[in-house]
């Protein structure tokens, strides 16, 4: 049994400290304590009290999943129905990992008890009107800020620059760029925060307690979030978003559990969660890309915001002296999604010669076995994989061949052009020809976007973009409806008890 006890927030200058106590030692831990550092532009003054206490738990409340049986002690008072909202967020969770155990045994009771103080904190509604995102120069961010600066005015962007070692896609000049370049190119309010949150877990430690997800994908988007409920409660925005693609609410039900997909972090079932503890504060958070595929969200980004699109910062393998690692499988989509459209990945960053010679490395998944049931994680990687295949098939030669020899085709007999084209030959020889997966809009989460948006981003993504019959998708959709009602059922911020709380 693990005892987890959670001290008060410390907030010196533009700094805030939290720390915890537990007992006994685990190895998720590298340190007890992470900061957010906010620039001075940020008055927290105006940040309430009761705000810190929240963020603090929404950073570290997936890693009690790990360090289970555990007992969590707070000084502050939550109240039965939040005391009920995390336990059965938890409880959502962990059904979820355990359709991704290494083991076929499942965890078991939850094993987790949340102890509360007797100190009243109550939260307070934010003072002010506005709309903000977090931002991470990725396609999903892009798309936002594009929408949120059309729609909404001088929109709140808040970047979270927090390292995850070994990796530096945190620490790029191309990076940098990207966050001077969206201020230049839109009529944004630009925030960057510093953490060093993910600096401080063991990243691999959920492989040891069994299961088959890193901890980065079970709560970097926590630490996001956390940045930006503290800049926009301090600049006065209520209405928040955090990208989120309908690839994030696949879910199926193993053995009576909704198990969601690994990255439920950021789930609509998950985000609208939180949207109802945050309504306390008068704050709502969601995405403006929950009906969205992640291939349209390429694709519409292109089409809209082509001024912007070249801004794309997605390679979470780059190494710190490029823009882009152009090794991996998620390059290789990139690039693919830019060629079809008759674009250059080049203005991405994309190392074309670098990402040719990985290309015949790359293989499409295979099929299901006969009566598996897939999870959504293979769901999801089998329709990327369909679609990159798809995408090779369609690519043109000729442009391609335009592309590496910068429109002087004589250079095709030169080798090191001759050995790239090869090597595309060579990916498409081995990948079989598949027709693309039918994508269209899941109108049936249009529903839950932002009410003053709501209208006007259906009709964008109508006249872009086809629609997916709701009989397709509308299981999907209850069930993550169902996810959220289990865990804010008792949360009634007209209720005394539960607004104290």
């Amino acid at each position: 049994m693990h005892s987890i006890y959670l001290d008060p927030p410390e907030i010196q200058g533009q700094t805030v400290t939290f720390r915890w106590r537990i007992t006994p030692e685990t190895h998720l831990y590298r340190h007890n304590h992470f900061s957010f550092q906010f620039p001075d532009s940020v008055d927290l003054t105006r940040v309430p009290q009761r705000l810190w206490w929240d963020i603090l738990l929404i950073c570290l409340h997936a890693h009690w999943l790990l360090l289970r049986p555990c007992e969590i002690h707070l000084p502050i008072r939550l109240g039965a129905a939040e005391r009920h909202f995390w336990l059965q967020h938890l409880r959502n969770g962990l059904d979820t990992l355990d359709g991704y155990r290494q083991t076929a045994a499942p965890s078991g009771p939850l094993d987790i008890d949340i102890v509360d103080g007797v100190l009243e904190c109550p939260r307070a509604i934010i003072s002010g009107h506005g709309y903000g995102a977090a931002f991470s120069g990725g396609k999903d961010s892009l798309l936002q800020a594009g929408l949120l600066a059309e729609l909404t005015d001088r929109p709140l962007l808040v970047a979270t620059t927090s390292p995850l070692p070994p990796l530096e896609d945190h620490d790029t000049a191309r990076r940098e760029q990207v966050f001077a370049a969206i201020q230049a190119r839109r009529p944004v309010r630009f925030v960057e925060v510093h953490s060093d949150l993910r600096a401080c877990w063991d990243n691999g430690f959920p492989y040891f307690a069994g299961y088959d997800v890193a901890l980065n994908e079970l709560t970097d988007t926590h630490v996001y979030l956390g940045a930006l409920l503290a800049t926009a409660a301090a600049s006065g925005v209520t209405r928040l978003f955090l990208a989120s693609e309908a690839e994030l609410q696949e879910t199926v039900v193993i053995d009576g559990k909704i198990v969601q997909f690994h990255h439920f972090m950021y789930s609509a079932a998950t985000q609208r969660s939180f949207s109802r503890l945050l309504a306390g504060y008068g704050i709502s958070y969601g995405s403006l890309t929950w009906p969205l595929y992640s291939w349209q969200v390429q694709q519409l980004l292109w089409e809209r915001y082509p001024d912007i699109c070249d801004l794309q910062y997605s390679c979470w393998r780059v190494p710190a002296d490029r823009a882009t690692c152009s090794e991996c499988s998620q390059c290789l989509r990139i690039a693919l999604t830019a060629l079809v459209a008759g674009r250059d990945p080049r203005s991405m960053g994309i190392d074309l010669p670098r990402l040719l010679a990985y290309a015949p490395q790359w293989e499409p998944m295979a099929p299901p076995a006969e009566g598996e049931i897939p999870r959504p994680r293979e769901t999801v990687a089998r329709r990327a994989h369909a679609l990159v295949q798809n995408a090779i098939r369609r690519t043109s030669l000729i442009y391609l061949t335009r592309l590496l020899t910068d429109g002087a085709l004589w250079r095709v007999a030169t080798k090191p052009i001759r050995d790239q084209l090869a090597a595309f030959r060579v990916l498409r020889q081995r990948t079989p020809p598949t027709a693309a997966p039918p994508l269209g809009v899941r109108e049936a989460f249009c529903e839950w976007l932002d009410p003053d948006l709501r209208d006007r981003l259906t009709e964008i993504y109508a006249s872009h973009l086809g629609r997916e019959p709701r009989e397709l998708h509308f299981a999907t959709f209850d069930r993550s409806r169902v996810l959220t009602e289990r865990a804010t059922a008792p949360l009634d911020w007209t209720d005394a008890d539960s607004y104290a709380a």
